[in-house]
């Protein structure tokens, strides 16, 4: 038999190294009694029993190993074997005993194994010197779990509480870290409702459940008394972490629409984590382990596929869905060429998978953020391009009703005034067919300069009302400071002097004002303000254009006495 096996979390000694106490000596033999009575085979060992078949798995049937242990003190020494790589029934027999001296396996609950300890571990005191042992392995005929031959290692209890201890501080440090990976964005998609918030605590919840049950903690803390359940368990969290990573995979690098034929070979993993699901279900675990690793290998394989394309094309996330990916892909391919013993078992390579998960969680919580924030800035940038004049840059006409309403209803509260200004460009029609579209689009960004240099209070506003005519909000000012800005406002426009060669008014550009103020009062809508305004502007314009006209919003506005 093999004499170390894969622990994890753990270390073991191996046989033919420089003898500590309890080291398990070389010499020792197998039997195998393949009765089919469905329970363990009676003790004492039949001597007439064969050797076991070779083959890479344990059968059904009763494994007797013995095998000696070594205490080169002259004190007992309390020790600790380990009874293989999850063994359904492991027992010891001591010396000159007649019942088991202890007990582990996953076929008991957890209070019935030896120390109450999730780890399959067999306590014993090792007189001085050389002792031999029996241990009596069970394998059912149908395991839920596939048998392995693993082998029996000692170390002195001393030693493996102090690896338990380690053990539990490592495991509650992952555990910790998943938990508020977990709940953290479990928190975000309740604040935000996205869906890749959602898809991440799936994905983190099922992959964090593979280590906890691996770890045994989930043994020890959630089902104790289901031990069967928790054979089959991991099965289930492994499958589930394939759909769930796969889905998010998908979604967070929008693979719909950039890398099709990827999110297809991603729903085929899927449905093939689906399928051995439903064979777990009918307890078909003997086809399911070996197709399981191969299946989380390829969606690993893909989900490198799937970040190395969205790179080319440019995705700044992939960036960040690599860098965070990697970590545990490393850890899932180390940790499961060691399942297969291409990798030599060693602490790296039998924790791989789990340093490597907990890595990646952190780093992909980071990458999800940037994400968002992605998203929600391009969102940002959508929304104000929805309400901004592309070719000025000021307020568009929907965002300035918007403006208008809202200023409305807040000099009604403080019972304020509300200024409007609407300002029309003198003959730009004519400055259009003299110096072409070009030059009439680029004079109206410079005007629209100057209009927002004229606002520089509080709640003013600038916007394009519609072609050639612009519009002013102005809270709090009377008529006479409101026409006071009209006024400046045309004569710098004047001043500038850009020519204007078919403008019967002046050779230079100027713009007509029509100004109207009022304070709001109950039951009126700030249409009749903007009515009286463009009244105002109509006015300046019968006048000879290149004037300013001030109206108060007469009839509607009992307030308006004394603007």
């Amino acid at each position: 038999m093999r004499v170390a096996g894969l622990f994890f979390w753990a270390t073991a000694a191996i046989a033919g190294s420089v003898q500590q106490p309890c080291t398990v000596l070389p010499q020792g033999e197998v039997r195998y009694d393949e009765s089919g009575s469905g329970k363990p085979a009676p003790w004492p060992p039949r001597e007439t029993l064969p050797a076991p078949p070779a083959a890479g798995r344990l059968l059904p049937g009763t494994y007797w190993v013995r095998f000696a242990a070594v205490n080169p003190t002259g004190q007992p020494v309390p020790c600790v074997f380990h009874a293989g790589r999850f063994p359904p029934l492991a027992e010891l027999f001591a010396p000159g005993s007649q019942e088991p001296a202890a007990s582990t396996g996953w076929l008991l609950p957890l209070a019935q194994r030896a120390m109450a300890n999730p780890q399959p571990v067999l306590p014993a005191t090792l007189e001085p010197g050389v002792t031999w042992f029996y241990l009596r392995l069970f394998v059912p005929a149908h395991p839920l779990r596939l048998a392995e031959p693993g082998g029996v290692s000692g170390q002195t209890l001393a030693a493996f509480l102090q690896e338990t201890r380690r053990f539990d501080h490592l495991n509650g440090i992952y555990g910790g870290i998943m938990l508020a990976v977990v709940l953290y964005n479990l928190f975000l998609f309740f604040s935000l409702r996205d869906r890749l918030h959602l898809l991440y605590v799936l994905y983190a919840t099922a992959f964090g459940m593979i280590w906890l049950i691996r770890a045994r903690m989930a043994l020890v803390f959630l089902w104790p008394q289901a031990p069967i359940w928790d054979a089959q368990a991991h099965y289930y969290a492994i499958a589930l972490a394939i759909v769930t990573g796969n889905a998010f995979t998908s979604a967070f690098l929008d693979l719909r629409q950039n890398a099709p034929a990827l999110r297809r070979a991603l729903l085929a993993t899927s449905a093939a984590a689906v399928l051995l699901l439903a064979l777990c279900a009918v307890q078909k675990f003997v086809w399911v382990e070996n197709p399981l690793a191969f299946t989380a290998l390829a969606a690993c394989g893909l989900y490198v596929a799937a970040g190395i394309v969205r790179l080319r094309q440019g995705s700044v996330v992939a960036r960040y869905f690599l860098l965070a990916t990697g970590a545990v892909i490393v850890g899932t391919v180390a940790y499961t060429l060691t399942f297969f013993g291409v990798l030599p078992v060693t602490f790296l390579t039998a924790n791989s998978a789990q340093l490597g998960s907990a890595a990646e969680m952190v780093l992909l919580a980071f990458a999800l953020g940037h994400k968002i924030r992605t998203l929600l800035n391009e969102k940002d940038v959508a929304e104000t391009e929805s309400r901004t004049d592309a070719l000025t840059g000021l307020a568009n006409r929907r965002h300035w009703d918007e403006l208008v309403d809202e200023e409305w209803r807040r000099a009604f509260r403080q019972g304020t005034t509300l200024a409007v200004m609407l300002v029309d460009v003198d003959h730009f029609k004519e400055f259009n067919d003299a110096l072409g579209h070009q030059a009439g689009d680029e004079l109206l960004r410079v005007l629209s300069e100057q209009l927002r240099g004229h606002c520089r209070r509080p709640g003013e506003v600038a916007a394009r009302y519609g072609g050639e005519e612009f519009a002013l909000l102005l809270p709090g000012l009377s008529g006479k400071q409101a026409g006071e800005v009209a006024a400046r406002l045309r004569e710098h426009i004047q001043a500038s002097a850009w020519p204007h060669p078919s403008s019967p008014v002046a050779a230079v550009v100027t713009v007509s004002c029509g100004v109207a103020v009022a304070k709001p009062a109950e039951g009126v809508d700030p249409v009749s303000l903007v009515r009286e305004a463009d009244e105002a502007l109509y006015l300046a314009k019968q006048l000879g254009r290149n004037q300013v006209c001030v109206r108060t919003a007469s009839g509607t506005f009992p307030r308006a006495v004394g603007v």
